[in-house]
C-alpha cells in the first residue's frame, strides 16, 4: 500500500521536523531542542496523517492503522537522523530507548488524529 504519494507525505513530515529543529538551533541550544522535539514531531505527525488522507482520499483502506504506521515511520526516520547528527558532531546528548519510544508514539498518535481530522474535513467515510 506504500505508494509514491504516501512517501511524499512522510518526507514532508520528516523534512518539516528537521527544518524546525535546524531553525531553532539559531537561537537555542541542542539540549533544549531535544526537549521540545516531541512538539515538532506531534505537529508534523498530524501533517503526515492529514496529507495522507488528503492525497489518497477514498483509495486508502484502513486509514487509522496506515496513518499510525506512517507516523511511526516518520518518527523513526527523525530519530535516526537526529541520532546520526549527534554522533557526527560528537554531542554529549545521546538518544536512548525511551527517546525512541517517544519518537515513535507521539507522531503515530498525532498522525492517527490528523487522518481522522482529514476524514471529517473532506466528509469521507472511514474505511
Amino acid at each position: 500500500m506504500i505508494t509514491f504519494t504516501s512517501m511524499k507525505s512522510i518526507l514532508a513530515g520528516v523534512g518539516g521536523t528537521l527544518v524546525l529543529a535546524l531553525f531553532c538551533t539559531t537561537f537555542t541550544t541542542l539540549d533544549k531542542i531535544l526537549v521540545i522535539m516531541p512538539l515538532f514531531l506531534a505537529f508534523n505527525g498530524a501533517l503526515i496523517g492529514f496529507r495522507l488522507v488528503e492525497t489518497m482520499k477514498s483509495r486508502l483502506r484502513e486509514t487509522g492503522l496506515f496513518s499510525w504506521v506512517m507516523g511511526m515511520g516518520g518518527g523513526a526516520a527523525v530519530f535516526f537522523v537526529v541520532n546520526l547528527a549527534g554522533r557526527m558532531i560528537n554531542s554529549p546528548f545521546g538518544l536512548n530507548f525511551l527517546d525512541l519510544a517517544v519518537y515513535l508514539l507521539v507522531p503515530g498518535i498525532a498522525s492517527f488524529l490528523g487522518a481522522k481530522l482529514a476524514i471529517k474535513h473532506f466528509n469521507l467515510t472511514p474505511a
